[in-house]
């Protein structure tokens, strides 16, 4: 919702590149990807998924967030196991920390993450994040 009342409040020129309706639709499978509903065993979505297309780098994307019940280490290898099983490699060194997919012809770059603040009581609160940008870049 943020990028929209940016855009609306910015001028059409400020963007150099706009998301077209098809990185718009990209965005939209992005949100349905199975590597964004996989969780470790008590650990519980929070929030609504987020997604969409910022149109300033034609930049696709979706993520979830989780409050996680067990340890740090678990969840980790949880996903080390989740993603092998998906089929994401280890994304170019320039990206440490990412995986990359192809999807729909597209690169798709996989980050999750532990917030380097964490909420007050939440500590284990984390998020999975897929990206894709019409260049071919994502966002780890």
């Amino acid at each position: 919702m943020e990028d929209r009342l940016v855009s609306l409040m910015l001028p059409q020129s400020f963007f150099p590149y706009r998301c077209t309706d098809d990185d718009k639709r990209f965005a939209s499978s992005l949100a349905t990807l199975s590597i964004l509903d996989a969780h470790p065993v008590g650990a519980k979505p929070y929030e609504e998924r987020d997604g969409g297309c910022n149109d300033d780098d034609q930049l696709a994307y979706a993520g979830q967030s989780y409050r996680l019940s067990g340890s740090r280490a678990e969840a980790l290898s949880f996903y080390r196991k989740a993603v092998i099983t998906d089929g994401w490699k280890p994304a170019p060194k320039d990206m440490e920390g990412c995986l990359v997919k192809a999807i729909g012809g597209r690169k798709v770059y996989l980050s999750a993450g532990f917030p380097d603040v964490p909420r007050e009581k939440y500590f284990d609160d984390y998020h999975v994040q897929v990206s894709s940008a019409a260049d071919g870049g994502g966002l780890c």
